[in-house]
């Protein structure tokens, strides 16, 4: 018998999910499971049921005294090697018409807000984190993301030695000047952890200084001929490092010197004619400012340009938003605020909305555009991206379609259907069952792993894992439209 059929809906492992037949401890037999269970902890939670084959879901269940000895075991291990303590529960599920009753067990861990979870091993700690039907050891951004979500200091609230002087501050001085209509004075900056009572400036606050050269400023703008990257043409590009303000300034500017704005005739009167509201590029830019990850060294706020939309991406994952895939119900998106420092200082000039209100204004910009022309935004835990349709671009996005476009690789794909499975995913992200559906073939273990998993280790496919099943989307960096 297979789990599901007595779970029905639970038949992967997933990001969420995993199966053991049997687990044991001693010779760091433990360790196999006990990483699971922390890796759900760092992440959206999950379920571990024991009694169920890995490989072939097939449910082997525990007797009374088995049942027994594992749930003991699972208690030991967890107050000896987790730490911070998990959240979790056990529960023994009967199998069906077993005499004498048989047993599954489901171990559920809720998700921590002391973050990270470590497992110890031989006098070392490890971190580690959930993916689709994995359990990976966390990357160093991986790492910088739990810190960040649990109680500690973020990046732009730890002071410096720095102390304020108001003469390197005088772009931002004069912007709250303009847009509040008063002075801004040191008892204001001291509220927001600007400085400290000795006049210390905070690391966010840094960034506003007027000569601010620091890297993790940079922003990269681009405006591209096509719908894609997958090109050796760009039509225009530009570089930014500096304060803050004149980046989110450089930007606006930038998309405005960059999109079709003018005006059409009618028979009676002229109609604006403009790509993006003026509004929106300013909302997603500041938005994309305020919750950007700091803390990763090496990276840049994107501003793309394609023929028919306009895509911000920032550095690090929306706290609060585990994975979002083209969600265009975004002013139901409150990310929690990563950057105090940086979002009161926005919300100061009246750059930022201080109720995470930025989002509605950008859907009431876009109202009474049509289905085809809906803002839309994807997240991961490396990067959010909000995607501006053009409205000058008729049919709006085209990446949002269901059409199968002509692709090419930039090496030879020796896995049956690989260029057809790329074609399907280039314009949308798909299920591993629409995927096999559209090819002809059982979304088998073995297609999911012998192709998806080929693909996507060859750097063709990029998986993005989901609350129930991972989507495919191609990678638009290998893969080309013909």
């Amino acid at each position: 018998m297979l789990l599901e059929e007595i779970l029905p809906g639970t038949n992967l492992e997933t990001q969420t999910t995993e199966f053991k037949g049997m687990i044991s401890e001693g010779n760091g037999k433990e360790q196999r499971w006990l990483r699971t269970l922390a890796a759900f902890a760092n992440t959206q939670g999950g379920d571990l049921y024991v009694g169920v084959e890995d490989k072939s879901h097939k449910v082997v269940a525990l007797d009374h005294q088995t049942t027994d000895k594992t749930v003991l075991m699972i208690h030991r291990q967890i107050a000896e090697k987790i730490d911070p303590m998990l959240d979790y529960s056990i529960d023994a599920i009967p199998f069906p018409n077993a005499v004498p009753t048989r047993y599954i067990l489901r171990v559920h861990v809720e998700p921590s807000k002391s973050l990270p979870i470590t497992v110890r091993s031989g006098g070392l700690l490890g971190v580690y984190v959930r993916r689709f039907g994995r359990t990976d050891s966390a990357t160093a951004e991986q790492l910088r993301e739990l810190v960040l979500q649990s109680d500690s200091v973020p990046f732009d609230r730890a002071f410096t030695d720095t102390v304020f002087k108001p003469e390197q501050f005088t772009k931002l001085c004069q912007l709250y000047s303009d847009n509040m209509g008063a002075e801004l004075n040191e008892k204001e900056l001291i509220s927001i952890g600007f400085m400290n009572t000795e006049g210390k400036l905070s690391k966010g606050a840094q960034l506003f200084a007027d000569t601010c050269a620091d890297e993790r400023t940079r922003m990269v703008f681009t405006q591209w001929p096509g719908d894609t990257k997958g090109s050796d043409t760009v039509v225009a590009s530009q570089d930014f490092i500096g304060n803050l303000l004149d980046g989110i300034h450089m930007a606006c500017a930038f998309v405005a010197a960059h999109s079709a704005n003018g005006f059409r005739k009618t028979a009676s009167s002229r109609e604006e004619y403009v790509a993006y509201p003026a509004r929106s590029v300013t909302e997603g830019i500041v938005n994309a400012v305020g919750h950007r990850n700091y803390f990763i060294s090496g990276s840049q706020i994107e501003v793309n340009v394609f023929k028919d939309r306009l895509e911000i991406t920032s550095p690090g994952a929306l706290l609060g938003v585990q994975e979002l895939v083209r969600e265009h119900n975004i002013s139901s998106i409150v990310p929690r605020r990563r950057n105090e420092v940086i979002c009161d200082v926005l919300s100061s000039c009246r750059l930022m909305e201080e109720k995470g209100s930025g989002f509605d204004k950008i859907e009431e910009d876009y109202l009474g555009s049509g289905p085809t022309h809906r803002p839309f935004v994807s997240a991961n835990s490396s990067s959010f991206t909000l995607t501006l349709p053009d409205l000058t671009f008729e049919g709006g996005v085209i990446g949002d379609g269901n059409d199968t476009p002509t692709v090419v690789t930039k090496g030879l794909i020796n896995i049956k259907n690989g260029l057809e499975i790329l074609s399907f995913c280039y314009r949308k992200e798909r299920s591993a069952a629409e995927i096999a559906e559209h090819v002809g073939v059982t979304p088998s273990t073995y297609f999911r792993r012998a192709v998806l998993e080929t693909l996507v280790d060859q750097g063709y496919l990029l998986k993005i894992a989901g609350m129930r099943a991972a989507l495919y989307t191609s990678n638009t960096a290998t893969v080309f439209l013909s």
